[in-house]
């Protein structure tokens, strides 16, 4: 009796991996339909999904209010990307706001506000908020900053400082260049939002330019004038899937100054 076992376990050696290959192809069919059903984003299909796997593989689906989630408190479907086509919308929503809150403040003028291809701009010449060579902010300029912060606040964007000077050599003993004299600045507008008027740091960063971003020529006083500025960058935020982080380097160069020197 042992022996006709044994010579019926040797006439086929070669098929013990069948049963391995149906189990590999058994999972790989249940992933590819995971892929299938989840980038055509219908639920009805996720549903009948969920109920398929369960019978083939024993395994029982959690089903949600919504009739079936990917995760806990989802939708059952992918989020869409957030696209940019919908970005100038949003910006000029954002723009609108900020401008409304600078006619109500009578600051028209004082603050110019710009819309790009993904920010806004505020422009604060350097005259509204500092005195020549100096970082220190003005009193006068306070009312301004507290309009500024109370924009911010509609929105959750991230924001970039940036402060900029014309192309006049300096070298004081506080400030040896623009490059110092334009961080410094920068930063005072970055600590009076977030520690005098609440603005959320976390989402603040300082940059200093130097003359090296001018928006105007540097030959006529006007221009060197509106060089002088601190710019306060909104960003619009990254996409959630596939989003694009918005480069806060990028040149505005095609940007017209609309302040008052």
């Amino acid at each position: 009796m042992s022996r006709s076992k044994n010579a019926h376990a040797e006439e086929h050696p070669d098929e013990r991996w069948v049963i391995s290959y149906a189990d590999l192809v058994t999972l790989l069919l249940g992933f590819f339909i995971i892929l299938y059903a989840t980038a055509d984003q219908n639920i009805a299909k996720f549903n009948a999904l969920s109920r398929g796997l369960s019978s083939a593989f024993n395994v029982p689906v959690k089903q949600g209010d919504g009739g079936g989630t990917l995760f806990q408190g989802g939708t059952g479907i992918i989020p869409e990307r957030n696209d940019r086509a919908d970005l100038p919308l949003d910006l000029e929503a954002i723009r609108r706001v900020i401008q409304g809150k600078t006619e109500e403040a009578g600051m028209v003028g004082k603050i110019a506000v710009e819309k790009g291809e993904d920010r806004i701009i505020l422009r604060l010449s350097d005259n509204l908020v500092f005195s020549s060579a100096s970082a220190d902010i003005r009193p006068e300029a306070r009312p301004v900053l507290a309009t500024v912060a109370q924009a911010l606040q509609v929105n959750g964007n991230e924001v970039s400082i940036e402060g900029h000077t014309d192309n006049i050599p300096l070298a004081t003993e506080r400030y040896p260049s623009n490059w110092e004299l334009s961080s410094a600045r920068a930063t005072a507008v970055l600590r009076a939002l977030t520690e005098e008027y609440g603005v959320d740091a976390k989402r603040v960063v300082a940059s200093g330019y130097g003359e090296y971003r001018p928006i105007a020529s540097n030959l006529t006083p006007e221009g060197r004038a509106a060089n002088r500025r601190a710019d306060i960058v909104i960003l619009y935020p990254p996409a959630k899937i596939g989003g694009v982080t918005p480069d806060i380097n990028k040149p505005l160069g095609d940007l017209k100054y609309g302040g008052t020197p």
